[in-house]
């Protein structure tokens, strides 16, 4: 057994509100790829959402985001002041 990672890797993405409970469901299928929590809603009724998993799992994240577009648009976000940013804009 290899030993746990010292440290995570994030990715940011927004979805439509709708379309989150579907997000975890997939998620979820994919057993232990990555966490997600909730940043908040923007006035577009977009869910902002962070993922968290280890380093080396970057590629099967990368893979579940692809397969995930297929069922439901989805926005790759650059990263955390960015979102913080326009959640706080007018």
């Amino acid at each position: 057994m290899r030993p746990a990672p010292k440290r995570s890797d994030a990715l940011y993405l927004r979805l439509a509100r709708s379309d989150v409970a579907l997000f975890r469901f997939l998620l979820e299928a994919w057993e232990g790829v990555a966490l997600f929590t909730s940043l908040g809603t923007d006035a577009g009724s977009r869910e902002t959402l962070q993922l968290r998993f280890a380093p080396d799992m970057r590629p099967e994240v990368l893979r579940f985001l692809d397969a995930a577009r297929s069922e439901f648009p989805l926005e790759l976000l650059p990263g955390a002041a960015d979102v913080q940013a326009e959640q706080h804009r007018p």
